[in-house]
C-alpha cells in the first residue's frame, strides 16, 4: 500500500512522463509528414500568422497553470493533455467537491480530482468513438434539411450556456463572489472605443490588446476589492456565518 508521498510523486512521474509522449505524439506527426513528403512550411510566415494567437493564449496558459492547479492537484496533466478544461474537467472536478463536500487543495480532493478527470476523460473517449461508428449510417438522416438547421443552433447555444457560467456568481470550489464582473468593465470601455474609433486596427491587434487588458483587469478587480466592492465568500466564511 502506498504513503500519501509515494501516491504524489508517483502520479507526477505519470505526469511528466504523460507530457512528454503527448508532445512527441503531437508534434512527431507533422514533423514526419513533412520529412517524407519536404514540406517544410515558412517559419517566418508562421511566426507572423500566429504571433496573434500566441498573445492570446500564452497568457491564458499561464494563468491556467497558476489558477486550475491548485484545484486539480496531481490531475492537472492528464487535464492539460486532453483539454476542455474550462467547459468540462473543472466543472466535474468542482461538482464533485461539492457533492461530497470535500476541500480542494486536501489529499483527499487529490485523490477525487484524479477519479473524476479519468472519467470524464473516458466518457468523452466513448462518446467520440460512437459518434464516428455511427457517422456512416446515420450519414442520410444527419444530411436531412432539419437536421441541418437544428445543427446550426448548438454552437450558439453552447456557448450560450458558457455565458451563463460566467455571468454566475459561483466560480467553484464552494467559493462565490459577488460584482466580480465590475473588474472587467474599464477593459470592455476600452475596447469599445478602439472599435468605434479604428475597427481595422482591432481587427489587426486583437491578440496584443487581449494581452494589454489582462493586467488592465486584473489591477481594476484588485482596486475593486480593496475598497470593498468587489467581495470574494469562502466556503469557510459561509459556515461562520
Amino acid at each position: 500500500m502506498k504513503t500519501k508521498e509515494e501516491y504524489i510523486r508517483s502520479m507526477h512521474r505519470l505526469g511528466r512522463l504523460q507530457a512528454i509522449v503527448a508532445i512527441i505524439l503531437m508534434l512527431g506527426l507533422p514533423t514526419i509528414v513533412a520529412f517524407t513528403f519536404k514540406a517544410f512550411p515558412d517559419f517566418s510566415q508562421v511566426f507572423t500568422a500566429s504571433i496573434g494567437l500566441l498573445a492570446i493564449f500564452v497568457p491564458i496558459a499561464i494563468s491556467e497553470m497558476i489558477s486550475f492547479t491548485p484545484i486539480l492537484g496531481s490531475s492537472i496533466y492528464l487535464t492539460l493533455i486532453t483539454g476542455n478544461v474550462t467547459n468540462l474537467k473543472l466543472p466535474a472536478v468542482t461538482n464533485a467537491f461539492n457533492l461530497l463536500n470535500i476541500e480542494p487543495g486536501t489529499e483527499e480532493a487529490d485523490v477525487i480530482s484524479a477519479i473524476t478527470v479519468s472519467l470524464s476523460t473516458l466518457t468523452t473517449l466513448i462518446i467520440v468513438a460512437i459518434g464516428v461508428l455511427a457517422m456512416v449510417p446515420l450519414k442520410p438522416i444527419l444530411t436531412l434539411p432539419v437536421v441541418e438547421v437544428a445543427t446550426s443552433y448548438m454552437l450558439p447555444a453552447l456557448f450560450g450556456s458558457l455565458m451563463l457560467g460566467i455571468l454566475g456568481s459561483n466560480i467553484g470550489g464552494g467559493v462565490r463572489t459577488k460584482k466580480r464582473l465590475l473588474g472587467a468593465v474599464p477593459a470592455a470601455v476600452i475596447i469599445i472605443i478602439l472599435s468605434l474609433v479604428s475597427p481595422q486596427l482591432v481587427l489587426n491587434l486583437q491578440g496584443f490588446l487581449i494581452l494589454f487588458m489582462l493586467p488592465v483587469t486584473y489591477f481594476t478587480s484588485k482596486f475593486l476589492f480593496t475598497k470593498g466592492i468587489i467581495k470574494v465568500i469562502l466556503p469557510l466564511d459561509k459556515e461562520k456565518k
